[in-house]
């Protein structure tokens, strides 16, 4: 607990090391701290952690599970790049943003835990890969699979690619304090069958329902306000205009 940062490099290709336990007075892990540690299955990460560095984790072939505490507010690129037997992974309420990649290749991804649904709206992802739902495709609220989705009214903006992929999610009901959809926030969510918009959307990024092809989409406003983008793609969706709920 003397310990304050974990520096660059610090276990780099150290392919012996199985377990590792982050004290509480380490607030962030460095660029490649534990890069191809490829014996390491099990990280504990201390709740005074602020930051996971760039490609922290990458290559850590073994590591199978993840808990990023609610201390953690970014997550570096490529941060856990290549770790294909990491099957699941919990994020803290505190993460804003996650970096390029930072999840590529976790090919046996099944599920991703979360407390707070206003939380996740919030973080921003820099693209598909950096969202662990690009494979784990089911989502847990509180250890509840989330199929029904109901934005809370404390969200202001769904941020760019903030359920792209998610192929369990069957509905989605937004508040009425969301004032915008980012870009392909809901893409290729396949099972996605009724989306509420409400007023309060002004702005929608570029095919934010691109692939959802059995969807229909309720608008509360009577025809597509001038403040959405052109290029919101609707993919064969179908949409009712002046819906009232």
């Amino acid at each position: 607990n003397t310990v304050d940062k974990i520096n660059s490099y610090a276990f780099y290709n150290c392919t012996s090391l199985t377990s590792v336990e982050i004290g509480e007075g380490v607030t962030s892990i460095g660029i490649r701290a534990f890069y191809y540690c490829t014996s390491l299955t099990s990280v504990e990460i201390g709740d005074s952690v602020t930051s996971i560095g760039n490609y922290a984790f990458e290559y850590c072939t073994s590591l199978t599970s993840v808990v990023i505490g609610d201390s953690v507010t970014s997550i570096g690129e490529r941060a856990f790049y290549n770790c294909t037997s990491l099957t699941s992974v919990e994020i803290g309420d505190s993460v804003t943003s996650i970096g390029s990649y930072a999840f590529r290749d976790c090919t046996s991804l099944t599920s991703v835990h979360i407390d707070d649904i206003a939380s996740w709206c919030n973080i921003s992802f820099d693209g598909f890969y950096a969202n662990p739902l690009y494979y784990a495709k089911k989502l847990y609220l509180n250890g509840e699979l989330v199929t029904d989705l109901v934005i809370p009214n404390t969200v202001a903006e769904i941020k760019n690619y903030a359920f792209s992929g998610y192929t369990s999610l069957t509905s989605v009901e937004i508040g009425d304090s969301v004032t915008s959809i980012g870009d392909e926030a809901f893409r290729n969510c396949t099972s996605l069958t009724s989306v509420e918009i409400p007023n309060s959307v002004t702005s929608i990024g570029s095919n934010p329902f691109y692939g959802c092809t059995s969807l229909t989409i309720y608008c509360e406003a009577s025809r597509k306000p001038s403040g959405w983008s052109s290029s919101w793609n609707y993919s064969g969706c179908s949409v009712v205009w002046g819906y009232k709920g």
